[in-house]
């Protein structure tokens, strides 16, 4: 457990992750910032991942071996109570820690005592983390966080640094989302701390064909999440109609989904049909955006891009 030195205690939680979960190890290990607690819960694992993580030597890791396979976010609570150190960070097996991330996210939150959440942007791999494929930006101070917090995921889990009273103050992680859990807990953690995202990516998210892409599970639990959110939260014209928008482009991509993936017509009907209902412009803009060649969007981005660049200048 935490020694009264640790600042922070790393969790990841894996199952059968044993193609990728040394390199996610490593780096960890290699981090500048050195004086932290890894708790490692594997999920069930079929697969040599427990030996994997035995065969360091490393006084700093710990290793939890769950019975049967709970799933991640139930996963993740178990380790969350272990957890004894002020802070907690995220790690998923699969990806990659830049070495000074810890250093710098720690940096940020000694500096400012009223920070209860540290994020930072990304980049995307597939198999070398130091090729970089794409990079994932956020909103970067607190209000801004808040201003998007119902229009899109305004931070990467995997990248967070987090005050551990705060996550167990809001009860930790919801285990009735298997998919979303990241969705449901921003939205009962950020109204009720001050949060930031780093201007750097620290963290690289590995694709690769084993991850679970967007599924029909993923689409239910986001529609049940923003639902709870328009019929208990919503305060202000703004904020009910980003919930509406919201909620019509998660029907909108289920009933994608379901086009793709031999769903039910009538299924994909009434899906289009709610999406036209709580946002019909939402809607159209869904519906039309297949028909607009992918460079047109591209530069369309890039236009948006520079405009609020100039607007901000």
């Amino acid at each position: 457990m935490d020694g009264p030195t640790t600042a922070v205690t790393v969790l990841m939680s894996v199952h059968n992750g044993g193609q990728y979960i040394r390199t996610a190890i490593d780096s960890v290990l290699a981090q500048t910032y050195r004086i932290f607690h890894f708790l490692i819960v594997d999920d069930g694992s079929s697969d040599e991942t427990p030996h994997i993580v035995r065969s360091y030597r490393d006084p700093r890791i710990e290793l939890v071996v769950l019975e049967h396979n709970v799933g991640q976010t139930a996963a993740l609570n178990v380790g969350l109570h272990r957890v004894r150190s002020p802070w907690v960070a995220r790690m998923d097996a699969d990806d990659y820690a830049a070495p000074t991330r810890f250093e710098e996210q720690m940096r940020v939150v000694e500096a400012d005592p009223l920070l209860s959440c540290v994020g930072t942007f990304a980049w995307v791999f597939r198999d070398d983390p130091s090729v970089v494929e794409s990079v994932i930006e956020k909103p970067l101070e607190d209000a801004a966080i808040k201003r998007q917090l119902w229009r899109i995921v305004p931070m990467i889990h995997g990248s967070l640094i987090m005050r551990r009273s705060t996550l167990l103050e809001v009860g930790g992680y919801d285990e009735r989302y298997r998919y979303s859990a990241d969705l449901d807990l921003f939205n009962r953690v950020l109204p009720q701390c001050r949060a930031v995202n780093l201007p750097r990516p620290l963290l690289g998210i590995r694709r690769h064909p084993n991850q679970g892409s967007y599924s029909r599970g993923t689409a239910d639990e986001n529609i049940e999440i923003f639902s709870r959110i328009l019929a208990t939260q919503c305060r202000t014209r703004r904020e009910w109609a980003t919930a509406r928008s919201s909620l019509s482009y998660t029907y909108c991509v289920r009933a994608r989904w379901g086009m793709a993936n031999g769903g039910s017509c009538g299924e994909m009907i009434a899906d289009l049909g709610r999406a036209v209902r709580w946002s019909p412009m939402t809607a159209v803009r869904q519906l039309a955006a297949p028909l607009v060649p992918a460079r047109l969007r591209s530069s369309i981005r890039r236009w948006r891009a520079a405009d609020l660049h100039h607007q901000r200048g």
